[in-house]
């Protein structure tokens, strides 16, 4: 029977790596936030031990981050990247297997979890679960993305896993690790699991300390002799980002919204038309229990001023379980009467609806990364013996470009950011890739001109009279400027 199982789950693992890998190749560019893990990984690809030239000496973000993600995802893609030096072929791809290792890592976190809800609560819960996930945008798009909350998605989930299964040992070690190294913040969530286990005297204090002191102490001395050698400084990467955003509350200076913003923006936006199936699952008294610390903790985490939806994006597959196993029952029950045959088609439906969702907003972000497009374009306008010397500017690097893209030896990037536009520095760029300022181009009219537009994403128009009625406005976004040439 075990064998049977695996055998029907093998397309719906096939089903979420797909979808995951799909969200990758129509957005294969990242923006600002996922930059420092992209460039580390970039460095210990290729330049290795040489220190020297590594991207975050000369960009090393407002708050350092751990090296260790960018390092074990480095190893993951070694022997692909070694084969692709061999063929020659583009560093663009290398950034495609680096975030598609990331991809492969939450999709078996997944996969893992579905195999424990399988054994818990039946072969149709773990099935819709499995389906749900595929379904929703925000989970599959941020899979791949390199930010350090994906880098401990993978984690959670393993935790939460061996946290339903009892398996504490793992879940305490997995716990210290993902809260030292990557989101201290971390500490509520899997905190208020530890409390319930604790409470329920399912959990010892002693064999918590058994595995928590060892766990605690190996996590943060990895973290801090790997980041040592790379930051060049004694550092706990982790430790100086929970001071500043949480202590200190400085991350309010990238915004703030309100105590309720997650529950009546992030949640719908993440869970979709799955959100209503929540409430349902709470009939199954063992799904209150894994949602007394999501709650718990997405309620605890309102307290920050600044929320983005990527920050409680452990939750989402915690949240689809429950609502996996309010879908159970109406499809279990689809034979007792007419109700429950309308209510089957509504759980069908909301699945598509779902995925017609993402299929919408992935459409959207496709478009919405102009600055990687334009370096893409530069190299396929220009033959590679140009002599090039380019420069990115913060608007660029925010929207696509990363070292990935720097796809010629013999070209020179730059991306400083303390040009002057009518200052003489300019004239030593041959090409300027930029934002489609019109005020900015005119300013550089004396020594540049537009070779080419790159269109963005600039926004949505409905128009009920045309089919379909909703359509995707595109503006310039970036110019690619080359330099005149002397008559």
């Amino acid at each position: 029977m075990a064998e049977k199982n695996n055998v029907l789950g093998l397309p719906l693992l096939f089903l979420l790596i797909t979808v995951a890998l799909l969200h990758l190749l129509i957005c294969p560019f990242t923006k600002v936030e996922e930059s420092f893990n992209l460039q580390a990984a970039h460095d210990i690809l290729y330049h290795r031990i040489n220190f020297d030239k590594y991207d975050h000496h000369e960009f090393p973000g407002v708050v350092p981050r751990t090296f260790l993600g960018p390092l074990v995802l480095s190893v993951l893609c070694s022997p692909v990247v070694f084969l692709s030096s061999l063929l020659d072929a583009p560093k663009f791809y290398t950034q495609l297997t680096v975030r598609a290792s990331l991809g492969v890592c939450v999709v078996a976190a997944l996969w893992h979890m579905q195999k424990e809800a399988r054994r818990q609560f039946g072969s149709t819960v773990a099935g819709l679960f499995c389906l749900t996930c595929a379904s929703q945008f925000h989970l599959m798009f941020y899979s791949t993305r390199t930010l350090p909350n994906i880098f401990a998605l993978p984690l959670v989930l393993v935790a939460f896993t061996s946290w339903m299964s009892q398996k504490h040992g793992r879940f305490i070690g997995l716990s210290a690790f993902v809260i030292i190294v990557f989101r201290a913040e971390l500490c509520i969530f899997l905190g208020l699991m530890l409390l319930i286990s604790l409470l329920s005297r399912k959990l010892g204090l002693l064999q918590l300390l058994y595995y928590a002191v060892p766990a605690g102490v190996l996590s943060l001395a990895l973290t801090v002799a790997v980041d040592t050698i790379f930051w060049r400084k004694l550092l706990w990467p982790e430790g100086q980002v929970l001071w500043y955003n949480t202590i200190l509350n400085q991350s309010s200076n990238w915004g703030i919204f309100p105590f309720l913003w997650y529950f009546y923006s992030a949640l719908p936006r993440g869970l979709g038309c799955t959100l209503p199936f929540v409430p349902l699952g709470l009939i199954d008294r063992r799904m209150r229990l894994l949602l007394l610390p999501t709650v718990g903790f997405i309620l605890t985490y309102s307290l920050l001023p600044h929320k983005e939806l990527r920050f409680i994006i452990y939750t989402f597959p915690v949240l689809s379980l429950v609502a996996a196993r309010g879908c159970s029952f109406i499809l279990c029950n689809y034979q007792k009467s007419w109700m429950y045959k309308l209510g089957s088609a509504v759980v069908v439906g909301q699945l598509f609806i779902n995925a017609a969702y993402s299929s919408v907003s992935l459409y959207v972000s496709h478009h919405n990364y102009p600055g990687g497009r334009g370096m893409l374009e530069l190299h396929r306008l220009l033959p590679v013996t140009t002599d090039v010397f380019v420069h990115i500017d913060t608007y660029s690097a925010e929207t696509g470009v990363s070292r990935f893209l720097e796809q010629n030896n013999n070209w020179r990037y730059d991306k400083r950011e303390d040009l002057i536009l009518k200052n003489a520095d300019m004239k030593m760029y041959t090409h300027l890739l930029m934002e489609a300022n019109v005020t900015k181009i005119k300013r550089l009219q004396g020594t540049h001109q537009p070779l080419a537009f790159i269109a963005g994403y600039s926004n949505i128009a409905v128009n009920m009279f045309h089919i379909p009625p909703v359509s995707v406005q595109l503006a310039r976004k970036t110019v690619l400027m080359e330099r005149k040439t002397a008559t």
